[in-house]
């Protein structure tokens, strides 16, 4: 004990969030990655964000049971979405670095240690990133999340505009202190975390470390894998193209992209209307282009 004591008094404080909704098959395997991590101390907040299974209750009688982290919070109230949720626990965190994991998701044990490593060692760098891989429902693994062949670390902000590489999201790590510079997440969008990453790489660095450190779920009842039939997505997409991108080819080229990916995706579930749509931005877009 006097070992962790001393190590926690070197090393600086990690706030993880933990947004939970709907996830009482997911939440234990979840909460015990975090607290099985290498790394401490560690500040943990779960928000129940109003689920309606037993998810607040398995999350409630599994913390009770641990004693190894520096703080835990948990709670729970009615349904304010996930962009709210994650403000919300942005807005306590006291630790220096801040990752947010997905309440169906889970970590490998080595995930903080060498980000914080990673970030202590580059401080011009606001975040670090790395590798995932994707399991199923049932922690079959699907495929791997690597970024090692895309751009992935430096100034980003292009890239992600490009969709020529970017930040692998479960797996980030960043400096608290950005909130700072580019604000909180804008509830305004389903997006939440491209909104967030074209703001933070426009003014800050990233680094990436060519490593598996999260397992991310895939499954029917996440919106990862329900965002691709959503066509209210090209929406949001755009918007937040406009609201972040002043070049105006870059910005252009990128909407008239994702109209194209709409149109085709609209016609392809048989949505005549939502297509039209589509086909009608895309066409103004290049007129004031």
């Amino acid at each position: 004990m006097a070992d962790m004591k001393n190590a926690c008094d070197s090393t600086p404080l990690v706030t993880v969030g933990v947004a939970l909704y709907n996830h009482e098959h997911y939440i234990h395997q979840c909460l015990e990655s975090i607290v099985d991590q290498r790394y401490a101390p560690i500040e943990l907040i779960v928000i129940d964000d109003g689920s309606t299974d037993d998810s607040y209750r398995v999350a409630e009688r599994y913390l009770n049971s641990v004693d190894t982290l520096h703080t835990v919070r948990l709670s729970t109230r009615s349904n304010r979405g996930m962009c709210n949720t994650l403000n919300e626990i942005a807005r306590a965190a006291k630790g220096k670095y801040i990752s947010f994991i997905g309440s169906d998701d889970h970590w490998l044990p080595d995930k903080l240690m060498d980000q914080v490593d990673y970030l202590e060692a580059h401080p011009s760098d606001a975040l670090v990133h790395s590798n995932s891989l994707r399991v199923d429902g049932n922690d079959r693994p699907i495929d791997t999340i690597d970024y090692s062949e895309k751009d992935h670390a430096g100034r980003l902000f292009e890239a992600l505009v490009r969709r020529t590489g970017g930040i692998n999201t479960p797996s980030h790590l960043y400096r608290v202190s950005v909130y700072d510079d580019i604000g909180y997440y804008d509830p305004d969008f389903g997006f939440e975390d491209t909104d967030f990453w074209l703001r933070l790489t426009k003014h800050h660095s990233v680094g990436y470390i060519d490593k598996v450190h999260t397992h991310y779920r895939w499954h029917g009842e996440n919106y990862s894998a329900k965002q691709g039939l959503a066509s209210g997505i090209f929406d949001d997409m755009i918007a937040i193209l406009k609201k972040n991108v002043d070049d105006h080819d870059l910005r252009n080229r990128a909407i008239n992209r994702i109209c194209r990916k709409a149109v085709l995706r609209s016609l392809a579930a048989g949505d005549i209307t939502r297509a039209a749509h589509f086909f009608r931005t895309l066409l103004v877009n290049n007129r004031t282009g």
